[in-house]
C-alpha cells in the first residue's frame, strides 16, 4: 500500500503546478492529469483491501461511501473508466466531465502559453466543484482514515 499512497502524494503535489499554469511540463493536458490524480487516489482502495497488513480496515469501500469526497473520487474515475454509463454510482448524482476555463497569452516567439487556469470545475451530488479544493478533500480524507486505523502517513 505505501507505494501505492506515494503515487496519491506525487499526483497531489503536481496540482499546484497544474493550477499555476505549469502544466504543460507534465505533458500539457490538464484534463489527464486532473483525471490521473482521481484515478489514483481512489484506487488507494484496492491496495488497502489487498495488503495482509492492513486486514483490519475492512471498511474502506463502506468510508468511501460516507465520503462525500471520496465518493464522487470514485464516481469520477468509473466515469472515466467505464464506456457505459450504467455503473453503480457511489454518489446520489453522476458527475460530468471537467470543465476548464483557461487564460492564454502569446508566448515566446508568438507561440500560446497558458499563464493562468480560471477553473477547473465539476457538476457533482454538492453541485459545482472546483477539481482542485475536491482533490485537497480527497487527500485530508484518506488521511484521516489511515491515521484513524493507526497507519502514519505525511500528505502535502
Amino acid at each position: 500500500m505505501e507505494y501505492q499512497l506515494a503515487r496519491v502524494i506525487y499526483q497531489y503535489r503536481k496540482l499546484p503546478a497544474i493550477r499555476e499554469g505549469i502544466y504543460p511540463h507534465f505533458g500539457g493536458n490538464l484534463e489527464f492529469e486532473l483525471y490521473g490524480f482521481f484515478e489514483v487516489c481512489y484506487h488507494l482502495k484496492d491496495w488497502i483491501r489487498e495488503d495482509e497488513r492492513y486486514s483490519s480496515m475492512d471498511d474502506v469501500e463502506k468510508y468511501i461511501s460516507s465520503t462525500p469526497s471520496l465518493r464522487i473520487c470514485a464516481d469520477l474515475c468509473n466515469r472515466l473508466k467505464h464506456r457505459r454509463k450504467n455503473n453503480k454510482l457511489r454518489s446520489t448524482k453522476a458527475p460530468g466531465m471537467f470543465q476548464i476555463s483557461l487564460t492564454a497569452s502569446i508566448g515566446p516567439k508568438g507561440s500560446d502559453s497558458i499563464t493562468s487556469i480560471n477553473s477547473v470545475f465539476v457538476e457533482t451530488e454538492r453541485g459545482t466543484e472546483c477539481c482542485f479544493t475536491l482533490a485537497r478533500e480527497c487527500v485530508q480524507a484518506w488521511e484521516k482514515y489511515l491515521k484513524e486505523n493507526g497507519v502514519e502517513c505525511s500528505f502535502p
